[in-house]
């Protein structure tokens, strides 16, 4: 799986991970009932205070790992980058200086023939001119 193959599963779990309904709707739920009787409030309100607790929870890991995610991308992209800006200088090579069109497939072959991760290899040969 090649860098930009990486990122592309990344964003698509993160997708689905992000749409998935996690969100902490019941931070607000009163234990308040009217015309409760009985000596059951008590265990209610712990009741509530635990789903507030867990779902609180929840949604603070969901964030975090969301945010493991995103850091694991960004990581991916700057080997992609940096791949690119360290194999560049393969583009301004120079391998006959008389025929242009010679040069160009000669360059292309050098690119094609390097030992590139395919994400970079594949940028760059859409740079060659």
């Amino acid at each position: 799986m090649n860098y930009k193959e990486r990122i592309a599963a990344l964003n698509t779990f993160k997708t689905a991970i992000t749409e998935g309904d996690t969100t902490d709707s019941v931070s607000g739920v009163s234990t308040d009932v009217s015309g409760w009787e009985g000596n059951a409030d008590s265990k209610f309100d712990d009741y509530v205070l635990t789903i507030k607790a867990d779902c609180a929870d929840i949604s603070a890991k969901k964030a975090s790992f969301l945010s493991e995610v995103d850091g694991r991308i960004s990581q991916i992209q700057a080997m992609f980058d940096l791949d690119v800006a360290l194999n560049s200088w393969r583009l301004g090579m120079v391998y006959d200086s008389k025929d242009s069109a010679n040069n160009k497939a000669l360059v292309y072959d050098s690119i094609s023939q390097a030992d590139l991760d395919s994400s970079v290899r594949d940028y760059l040969l859409t740079m060659v001119y």
